[in-house]
């Protein structure tokens, strides 16, 4: 209300063109009082003669249906409404009410969670929501009690949310409890968070654009490159790990400093490691890489496939064909450097008539033609550099038994290598589709 009437008397006064539009979204979350509210902003609009714009969403059954945090759902509903107002009206700015008080209070819920020194930096004054679109907090450094003194002054009816006096919610206890309490500390605690906040912030945006930088040099093709992640200073490191995170993922809505870390100790651990990450997605260490893998928790794996003789099969990303009863002298085994083509000569017997392709299986182990002792199948990938990512997905041909004959990349198993004395044999071969 403070804020609609200062606008007003603003472009009264500077004899300003252009319009203001109210906009109101009707949460649902109080009852009637929600719907009392719709209706006060109604009322005062068309008092006001100002065009105004209200829509109805049910935030709570949203919030449950996406197992989302309600204020979180709340506040991003809000914004979108906000911004397709906006553009339905071809206007170029959205400003929204926050206070100081609501600075400081936002300061301290992300204090008491942890944050970094990105989210210390509190509420941001402008946000940019689309390219013609920006949103503006022109009070937030004005004191809540300053607004209603504005209220109080020139008379202007206003509501309260009886939401916001309930102690359930995080925000509630810091305005209700704690913040009063370090007022008895110190009075002005609140301009001294604020300005606390716009200090970070200073340092933050300096810091920012020296770990954009270390993020440039760091990409390699298909991830980070480990070896300029461990020259990058441990203040940047961190910072370049989150805007890559954000990159790859589009947000980094529920992860946290925990998770930040955890792949931070990839950077210094050994190849193999990985880090899972909330509503899907996997941060690996792959030699001297970091890659994001983004995973479906209801990706189902891939069903074992018969190959016979003379019939392609696609299978797990490659296409398979088995050719029998060839001249071994005749064989050229021409597999390619670039890891597109793969191809392995078989001994002839009984076994071949069932071959199966299949993913890996917990324990597989197999006698590779070059040893004498079982090597674990993992064991091979890692020897072959086979991505982490890539291995849980990776193809593996089999005897009906599941003993294992082969796999793209890996040498065949001893017991179906041919041998000097074999002048006929099978021919495999894989190539990546």
């Amino acid at each position: 209300m403070a804020l609609l009437d200062a606008l007003a008397r603003f472009q009264r006064s500077e004899g300003r063109p252009g319009s203001i539009i109210v906009a109101h979204l009707n949460h649902q979350l109080r009852g009637e009082e929600s719907d009392e509210d719709e209706a006060f902003v109604r009322d005062l609009a068309d008092r006001l003669n100002l065009p105004v714009f209200t829509e109805r969403i049910a935030v709570a059954e949203r919030a449950k249906v996406e197992k989302r945090n309600l204020e979180a759902m709340a506040r991003r509903l809000r914004y979108e409404f906000l911004l397709r107002v906006a553009e339905a009206r071809g206007a170029n700015i959205v400003f929204t009410a926050h206070t100081l008080d609501d600075q400081a209070e936002t300061i301290l819920m992300r204090l008491i969670r942890g944050s970094g020194a990105e989210g210390l930096r509190g509420v941001h004054q402008v946000i940019v929501l689309n390219d013609g679109v920006e949103l503006i907090r022109p009070l937030l450094g004005i004191m809540r009690a300053e607004v209603i003194g504005h209220c109080e002054h020139y008379e202007l009816t206003f509501r309260s949310d009886s939401s916001n006096f309930l102690v359930d919610f995080t925000r509630n206890r810091i305005r209700l409890e704690l913040l009063p309490m370090l007022e008895t500390f110190n009075p002005r605690v609140k301009e001294s968070l604020a300005r606390a906040s716009e200090s970070g912030a200073r340092d933050d945006d300096y810091l920012r654009g020296a770990a954009y930088g270390y993020l440039d040099a760091s990409r390699g093709e298909s991830g980070l490159k480990v070896s300029v992640l461990q020259e990058t200073p441990n203040a940047i490191r961190r910072r370049v790990l989150r805007l890559w995170l954000r990159d790859e993922r589009g947000d980094l809505r529920r992860i946290n400093a925990s998770h930040i870390e955890a792949v931070e100790r990839l950077v210094g651990g050994p190849s193999g490691r990985r880090v899972e990450l909330p509503e899907g997605g996997v941060v690996a260490r792959e030699f001297n890489c970091l890659r994001f893998v983004r995973t479906r928790a209801t990706e189902k794996p891939f069903e074992p496939v018969e190959l016979k003789e003379n019939e392609p099969r696609n299978f797990a990303g490659f296409t398979f064909m088995l050719k029998r009863g060839m001249a071994q002298a005749s064989l050229k085994l021409d597999n390619h450097a670039d890891r597109e083509r793969f191809a392995a000569a078989l001994r002839e017997c009984e076994e071949l008539d069932g071959l199966l392709l299949r993913t890996r299986f917990p324990g597989a182990t197999y006698i590779p033609a070059d040893a004498r002792r079982a090597v674990k199948l993992k064991t091979m990938m890692i020897r072959r550099k086979i991505p982490l990512t890539q291995r849980d997905r990776y193809p593996i041909l089999v005897t009906a038994d599941d003993r294992i004959v082969w796999a793209p990349g890996l040498p065949v198993a001893r017991e179906f290598a041919p041998g000097a004395e074999d002048s006929n044999c099978a021919l495999i071969v894989a190539e990546r589709l």
